[in-house]
């Protein structure tokens, strides 16, 4: 198992500099089935802008080798970050020299993924329906009480910041 720092050639002073999109060209030219594994990382990058998780740096991300290619690993250490302001960064650049954890960033990197913006906005417009649909069901399944679930919804999950210049269905 190899990080996406490690794949990406850097040194743990320099994890700054790591980007989805680099880690997306990794993906196209070593990965096996480069075109699906990109839209698993695409999906990653705008489930943890969902969520609030801004702690996505290149050790939060990982791939198996066999001797021949890599996979991705299963996501892990996902933590959404409570927030009572608004502005947030994610850890690694989304496109760009752009962190900013919002939607319309994510849009802007869907290219680099091999994804037309509706495909972007199809797979963005299913997760946001999913967290919809499923947060009550998936907080009564962790046992969360209702102030527990008030304080990630809208702070850490779908914080308004994130929605922020996208543009409605």
């Amino acid at each position: 198992m190899l990080s996406a720092l490690t794949l990406l050639g850097l040194r743990e002073l320099e994890a700054r500099y790591a980007s989805y999109e680099d880690l997306a060209h990794r993906v196209r030219r070593d990965f096996s089935d480069p075109r699906q594994t990109l839209e698993e990382l695409y999906g990653r990058m705008v489930f943890n802008v969902l969520c609030g998780n801004t702690d996505d740096h290149a050790r939060n991300h990982a791939a198996f080798w066999d001797g021949q290619t890599y996979r991705l690993t299963p996501a892990y250490d996902l933590c959404p970050q409570l927030r009572t302001g608004g502005e947030a960064s994610q850890a690694m650049l989304l496109t760009g020299q752009r962190r900013d954890s919002r939607l319309v960033t994510c849009l802007a990197a869907a290219p680099a993924f091999g994804l037309t913006h509706g495909q972007a906005r199809g797979l963005i417009d299913h997760q946001r329906a999913t967290l919809d649909n499923a947060w009550d069901e998936v907080c009564d399944e962790a046992g969360l009480s209702r102030a527990e679930r008030d304080t990630l919804w809208q702070r850490s999950f779908l914080n308004p910041y994130c929605l922020e210049g996208y543009p409605a269905g």
